[in-house]
């Protein structure tokens, strides 16, 4: 099973936890903060976070190198979002998150969920589209005007290549 995070949720000015996608069940889940560094503590993935230990204890920390996850939306009340780091460059009130690749009708798709918890797909050329556009993409980057998959996303496509071996 693997955990996607999609956004943080607060109460006010206090963090009461996240809501991951569940590759498994392909719903969402909600976990406080220490529910997720004991994930991380026991080796689990969980897309999107890494643990950072300092002298204070261990905390969570934006997964930037290894997942792309370079801005996290926060809901603050209904129908509510906004941003963890404000001064970013977006300017889109979205973000989206790759949970898998996989090829229909010849043609290479991308499975999305982002903070309002809905899973699209988007064909590789939307997908780019969006990302050049500014809206901030986890789970693939763009290099050489490619789209690469991250670590932890489900490539359906090389899993039937290595089915077929």
């Amino acid at each position: 099973m693997c955990m996607t995070l999609t956004n943080g949720n607060f109460l006010g000015q206090r963090l009461i936890g996240y809501d991951f996608y569940d590759s498994k069940s392909k719903g969402f889940v909600g976990m406080s903060e220490k529910q997720v560094i004991d994930k991380l503590k026991r080796g689990e993935k969980v897309n999107g976070f890494i643990l950072v230990s300092s002298e204070d204890g261990d905390s969570l920390a934006l997964d930037t190198e290894g997942f792309n996850m370079t801005n996290l939306q926060l809901k603050s009340g209904v129908n509510n979002l906004s941003w963890l780091n404000e001064n970013s460059d977006c300017d889109m009130n979205m973000a989206l998150i790759v949970v898998a690749v996989y090829s229909e009708n010849g043609k290479k798709m991308y499975e999305t969920v982002n903070a309002r918890h809905a899973r699209v797909a988007y064909e590789e050329s939307k997908l780019r589209m969006m990302m050049e556009i500014g809206v901030p993409v986890a789970g693939v980057t763009l290099k050489k005007n490619k789209i690469v998959v991250c670590e932890g996303v489900a490539d359906f496509d090389k899993t039937e290549e290595n089915n077929e071996q």
